[in-house]
């Protein structure tokens, strides 16, 4: 029996994964493939996951390891990961042209706000410092879990949204906004 989340039909997914095949590119299936990869896979791996040759996969993630979307870790087999600072990059300079200063700055202090709020509910600093089986019975851990999880987005959030504030001000100093 499938899981929750999980379709009940199988052909389903294996209609949609050749659809992907069939409408997509081999470089952007190994990009799709290759911004997911949250610990470090091999060539051979993206491949199999892109549905591509492994020398297909290993040209793309060269190329977009030259970019800096991925961070090739060497070794044998090179492996490559997810460079995480280049997609806290993008979305800043995301926010950065979509938003206005004014704008940033509500959403600045709505995420304040709520960092304040988990320390104070939690007591302590650091969502990574929360103990969910401490926290209550299990009944509410999946809560705790799901507290846990926003309040790292949170974070996530005020770093890149202070990146794009900082950015902005770089920019402007050098002349490069209008």
């Amino acid at each position: 029996m499938p899981g929750a989340g999980y379709p009940e039909n199988t052909n389903a997914i294996d209609e949609e994964r050749q659809q992907w095949d069939r409408n997509t590119s081999t470089r952007d299936r190994v990009y799709e493939t290759a911004i997911q990869l949250y610990e470090p896979a091999t060539a051979e791996t993206v491949a199999d996951r892109a549905h591509c040759s492994e020398g297909a996969a290993r040209e793309h993630l060269e190329w977009f390891a030259a970019r800096g979307i991925v961070e090739p870790l060497e070794g044998r087999p090179k492996r490559y990961q997810r460079n995480h600072a280049y997609f806290e990059w993008a979305r800043a300079n995301e926010l950065r042209r979509e938003h206005t200063d004014d704008e940033l700055e509500r959403k600045l202090e709505t995420l304040v706000d709520a960092e304040r709020a988990y320390r104070e509910q939690y007591g302590v600093d650091h969502p990574r410092q929360v103990d969910a089986l401490e926290e209550g019975d299990y009944d509410s851990m999946e809560t705790v879990w799901q507290d846990i999880g926003d309040w790292k987005t949170v974070r996530r959030e005020l770093r890149v949204i202070d990146r794009a504030r900082k950015d902005r001000d770089a920019f402007d100093g050098a002349g490069l906004v209008g």
